[in-house]
């Protein structure tokens, strides 16, 4: 999930949907926990193929559309070709489109979208970004009213926080001429949900590098620096980790010229 600008990022506790299996064949079942199985050896490759089977064999299946989600945006973090990267987040969001067609009502669909858009708005221009961030923040905002325990949903809304806030004052000028004004950001609120998220999920290796960072643009560099060496500290646990520790180890060498 991210470089600069709108960076959602992409890291998630492996957990079913809210869709019954019922819709899915026994091979369409087996697919799904074969993709589980994969990710949990953190092969992210050996799992899209797995997911990308359940979903063929149960098109219905509200868990195979979000899982298959999930996996083309983590694909789009570790990519390292922007081309990829742009093609995989809009295969995410179709993805999650269709997982929100099929369970309006499940938190992850509607999670997968926001963090899909969040990282297509990385390809766009200050405008686009701008136009992108109404539908964040709302499929955000849905996944969280669904289900308020959602820690990446959290992690979301406040990195949206923080990249609102940071946006030059001429698109801001764009925004409320065009769109009537964005959505009410803050650093603070960024730093309420960037906590929450790590409260939920204190093992989330990108929960904390996000708070670093947060804490860094609020000028509260001490607690920047605990959080992204906890970050650096914690053991592996998601497909994406890697991409994160990085992220980590630049943010920390920031932080600490400016205690110095």
């Amino acid at each position: 999930m991210p470089r600069h600008g709108f960076a959602f990022v992409v890291v998630v506790v492996a957990g079913l949907g809210c869709a019954s299996l019922g819709q899915a064949s026994p091979d369409a079942t087996a697919w799904l926990a074969a993709g589980d199985s994969a990710l949990a050896k953190f092969d992210l490759r050996a799992a899209t193929v797995a997911y990308e089977k359940a979903r063929r064999g149960a098109p219905a299946s509200y868990e195979a559309a979000w899982k298959l989600a999930r996996a083309a945006a983590d694909s789009a973090t570790n990519s390292s070709e922007r081309a990829d990267q742009r093609r995989l987040c809009q295969t995410a969001d179709t993805l999650a489109r269709a997982a929100v067609a099929l369970n309006p009502s499940g938190s992850k669909g509607h999670l997968y979208r926001a963090i899909a858009l969040g990282k297509l708005a990385l390809f766009e221009g200050g405008k686009k970004k701008v136009r992108l961030s109404h539908a964040i923040k709302a499929e955000a905002d849905s996944a969280l009213a669904l289900n308020p325990s959602e820690d990446l949903a959290h992690h979301v809304v406040g990195v949206w926080n923080r990249e609102v806030v940071g946006l030059p004052g001429l698109l801001k000028l764009f925004a409320n001429t065009f769109f009537g004004s964005l959505p009410q950001a803050s650093l603070d609120s960024a730093l309420v949900h960037l906590r929450r998220a790590e409260a939920l999920r204190p093992d989330v290796i990108p929960h904390r590098v996000e708070l670093g960072i947060t804490l860094a643009a609020a000028k509260r560099y001490p607690e920047a620096a605990a959080e992204l060496q906890a970050a650096l500290d914690l053991p592996t646990g998601w497909v994406t980790d890697g991409f994160y520790r990085a992220k980590a180890r630049k943010a920390l060498a920031d932080v600490r010229r400016h205690l110095d």
